[in-house]
């Protein structure tokens, strides 16, 4: 019977954006094809986003480093599941399924002041 609101629609991710070109926050996770941490860490961020007031614009890149080491190695991943938020001028890193949900929620709100 209840309505549920709508939810922010999310901007098309280009996988050559670096994430700093005034486009808000970007938000990528690494993760290993469909490993259970990688899929948790997949559901994790998704709920969050879902559920939590993000103060801030984002877009979120999953980038597979099975499919794309390269970019694991630009971007200094060495595990995963790992979570990189960045901004202009810096990053913030999450290591792990996201499982933890008071330091999600910290790191999302967080990044809405990287820029």
């Amino acid at each position: 019977m209840s309505a549920k609101s709508p939810r922010r629609q999310r901007p098309p991710v280009s996988p050559a954006n670096s994430g700093t070109e005034g486009l808000g926050i970007c938000l990528r996770l690494y993760v290993a094809s469909t490993t259970p941490n990688s899929e948790r860490a997949r559901s994790n961020l998704d709920a969050a986003l879902r559920d939590l007031t993000v103060p801030s614009d984002y877009r979120v890149e999953f980038i597979d480093v099975l499919a794309d080491a390269k970019r694991a190695v630009t971007d200094n991943v060495i595990v995963t599941p790992t979570l990189i938020a960045l901004g202009a001028k810096q990053r913030l890193v999450m290591i792990g399924d996201l499982s933890d949900a008071g330091k999600l929620e910290g790191l999302l709100k967080s990044a809405a002041n990287l820029n």
